[in-house]
């Protein structure tokens, strides 16, 4: 768990410090390739990721659920989570920096208190390894999204193990669902096929 954790505020520097030196804020009003949020919301969202570990206490005893049980939970709960981002987004409007960094500073001293294998949320039970990936892959999923939305600045640093990391995720989520193997060219596009972000004609995709 503790080199889970360790990437995460990895990748969350890395993206952090993006966000703010790339440009990407001056595109805040512009429509993000999520049909949900504008590009300031899609920012505010992934702060918003953090705010859910506190959450999340220690369930020690229980039957966890699957990654892939746990992801296919966000689907039924998309209008709750859209409507939450742009209410945080609203109150962040004047200082969406300050607003992100108050969101990883609460969800990363809740995250470091988690000292048990496995965690219970208003989802159920799940590892705490697990549950570390979720908020990889809304890293990088959401980080790809604001590359995309904004094409005319430098892409993110989405670091390669990072990205090989949340592409593994889903590859275990598909041979959970399949009993087969994904096709994988490139880690990248495949966590765009598997999120839902490039169409594909494979009738377990999308896994979110």
């Amino acid at each position: 768990m503790a080199h889970s954790t360790e990437i995460l505020r990895e990748q969350w520097i890395a993206l952090r410090r993006w966000i703010e030196e790339s440009g990407l804020l001056d595109h805040r009003d512009d429509q993000s390739v999520l049909e949900a949020w504008n590009v300031h919301e899609l920012v505010t969202h992934l702060g918003r990721g953090f705010l859910q570990i506190p959450l999340w206490g220690p369930a020690q005893g229980r039957d966890p659920v699957s990654l892939r049980t746990f992801l296919s939970g966000y689907e039924s709960a998309a209008t709750e989570i859209a409507d939450g981002t742009k209410q945080l987004a609203r109150s962040f409007a004047g200082d969406v920096l300050g607003g992100i960094d108050n969101c990883a500073r609460i969800g990363f001293r809740a995250l470091d208190a988690l000292r048990v294998d496995i965690v219970q949320g208003p989802p159920g039970a799940i590892s705490l390894d697990d549950f570390v990936v979720t908020r990889l892959i809304e890293l990088v999923v959401h980080g790809d999204d604001l590359a995309r939305s904004v094409p005319a600045i430098a892409p993110p640093p989405l670091l390669d193990h990072v990205v090989r990391a949340v592409s593994d995720a889903f590859s275990s989520v598909y041979v959970e669902a399949t009993g087969g193997s994904p096709k994988i060219d490139d880690h990248l596009d495949w966590i765009r096929r598997a999120s839902g972000r490039v169409a594909d004609p494979d009738a377990a995709l999308p896994l979110l």
